[in-house]
């Protein structure tokens, strides 16, 4: 009889061990999720900045800077990154540079990337005599057959992702912004620091 109970509490012992063993990595894959958790979306609206509903991880590309070496966006893994799609004709994207310049001085030395897609039609040539007018210091990298417009479904132009350190997309600016805005700082130091 002794034996039957110590059976019976064997197997129950057993099962409860089962559930155990498939709790834990339940629980740990939650757990990853969390601490890998999104920004908060109130800072991105703040900022002016549409949060991304379906969050999905950026696509790669692989463009020409101004001096024709070629920069792959997942060189930059790890890093905060602010793409901004633009062209040498565009009224408002030149409005929004000398913030995008010195969000660039603000973060150049921290773990953030701005990115400049130009969209230009014309000649290297003309977007580096642009930029050297400027003294705009930021990269900037040329896509006239609109690959990486296309890849990230572009409508007009400044348009601009802000992709996270995991390398996922969290927000999209269509139109100018103030890049310099102290909404934008904020937000920009709770994703490098997260």
């Amino acid at each position: 009889m002794e034996s039957v109970i110590k059976n019976e509490g064997d197997s129950k012992l057993a099962s409860r061990h089962k559930w155990i063993l498939f709790l834990i990595p339940l629980l740990l894959l939650f757990g990853s999720f969390s601490q890998s958790k999104v920004i908060d979306e109130d800072l991105l609206i703040k900022a002016k900045i549409t949060p991304i509903k379906n969050i999905k991880k950026a696509p790669n590309f692989t463009l020409e800077d101004l001096c024709g070496k070629k920069v792959e966006l997942h060189s930059f893994k790890g890093k905060v990154i602010l793409l901004v799609f633009w062209a040498t004709w565009c009224g408002p994207c030149k409005k929004e540079m000398p913030s995008m310049e010195a969000l660039y001085r603000q973060f150049k030395h921290r773990d953030f990337v701005l990115l400049g897609i130009s969209v230009d039609y014309e000649k290297k040539e003309r977007v580096k005599e642009f930029i050297e007018k400027n003294d705009w210091s930021f990269p900037i990298l040329l896509d006239p057959k609109l690959r990486a417009y296309h890849l990230y479904e572009i409508k007009g132009i400044p348009t601009s992702i802000l992709i996270d350190r995991q390398g996922r997309m969290v927000g999209k600016a269509l139109g100018p912004r103030d890049w310099d805005a102290p909404e934008v700082i904020s937000l920009i130091e709770v994703l490098i620091n997260q």
